[in-house]
């Protein structure tokens, strides 16, 4: 498995009922960009094509072989090796938020894949790379990006059933440029060059 990453921590905190504030997720990039741009076309919902076909998450832009990291500690529910369909490469997180909610984060588009289907993993350990697999290997230099999702369950239908918008989870700051970087210092905001 790869390295973790230092310093990385949660934007959407909850206090818990106690003096100590849990942090609940991590980002799953160091900086948090959505691609093209921040092009609404890229982020969670009925956004495509005027608003008469779903995108079921968010692509973030990433130059390949960027490390994605585990948004919380959780346990690797499935991972596609193969490079076919859709999403290409792929990871699926199974993981508990907020103390009672099951979620899933899914990871789509890797060229590398460092875990396995029922491995353990911590908040913050490197468990891929990106890439430009699936349908992401037709677009053009520039677009290169991780698509990420929050699912409910594993393996969703087309559409929006069984996804929430990763806003919910992981917070806003990544709908908005320039991009959100948590490298050594939190919060600090910079301009991404891709």
């Amino acid at each position: 498995m790869g390295s973790d990453i230092d310093g990385v921590l949660a934007h959407n905190t909850d206090n818990m009922g106690s003096d100590q504030s849990v942090a609940l997720v991590t980002d799953p990039l160091q900086i948090m960009r959505i691609r093209d741009n921040c092009n609404p076309d890229n982020t969670f919902g009925m956004v495509r094509n005027a608003g008469t076909k779903a995108h079921q998450g968010w692509d973030l832009e990433a130059r390949l072989n960027t490390p994605v990291y585990a948004i919380a500690d959780g346990t690797i529910e499935f991972v596609e090796e193969h490079d076919g369909g859709d999403y290409g490469k792929q990871i699926c997180l199974k993981f508990v938020y907020g103390g009672n909610l099951t979620y899933y984060a899914f990871y789509a588009h890797l060229s590398q894949i460092y875990v396995s289907t029922g491995q353990e993993v911590h908040q913050g350990n490197e468990i891929g790379l990106t890439g430009n697999t699936g349908n992401a290997s037709n677009l053009p230099a520039g677009q290169e990006h991780l698509h990420f999702e929050i699912r409910t369950i594993p393996h969703p239908g087309l559409g929006l059933g069984g996804r929430v918008s990763p806003m919910v989870l992981v917070g806003p700051h990544a709908l908005s440029c320039p991009a959100y970087d948590h490298g050594g210092d939190l919060g600090q905001k910079q301009d991404a060059a891709f």
